[in-house]
């Protein structure tokens, strides 16, 4: 019986199972590429409006999903969703025009709670604040990355509260995903 107990208290994190329902939701994306666009208005995001966004073609494992992120001609961008025994993870992958790792790169972080079979989102964490204060945009420190499925569609955004850094960040592009 003590050893019953023990296990339930563990300490160990596991995958929220609306977690692993998003990732398989996600997994509908698999070797597909889909199109979309811009549909926020910030005039920050001036280089992306305006761009065709071909996300694809899509990579899939059993615990990763590799998004290719094209904006334009520009293909130095993939979004990695991976299942973790810590949690559904987000990053991030940016690669220079030789295809060596830019300097900022590998940033996002882990699906918070509250997170729904359909929607999630993923707050920076450690790893992320660190690239960002090394690279001088601590600004971006706050940044929370979201996910959302509906029904023909995929919302990618990105969020930001205005700090004494910075002006509030409201991101969002969308990207059809009916044949």
């Amino acid at each position: 019986m003590p050893l019953l107990f023990l296990s339930a208290c563990s300490d160990t994190p596991t995958t929220d199972a609306d977690d692993v329902a998003f990732f398989t939701n996600m997994q509908s994306l698999c070797d597909r590429t889909v199109e979309g666009r811009v549909i926020s208005d910030q005039a920050v995001d001036a280089d992306w409006i305006g761009q065709r966004l071909v996300v694809g073609p899509v990579a899939c494992t059993d615990d990763v999903i590799r998004m290719p992120l094209a904006v334009g001609d520009d293909e130095s961008r993939t979004w990695v969703l991976s299942l973790t025994g810590d949690g559904l993870l987000f990053r991030h992958e940016h690669v220079e025009p030789d295809g060596s790792p830019s300097a900022v790169t590998q940033y996002g972080g882990l699906a918070q709670p509250g997170g729904t079979e359909m929607r999630q989102s993923f707050p920076a964490d450690a790893q992320t604040k660190a690239n960002f204060t090394e690279n001088a945009i601590p600004v971006s420190n706050t940044n929370v990355w979201t996910f959302t499925l509906d029904g023909d569609r995929l919302t990618y955004a990105l969020a930001r509260p205005a700090t004494e850094l910075g002006p509030e960040r409201d991101f969002r592009a969308e990207f059809g995903l009916s044949d």
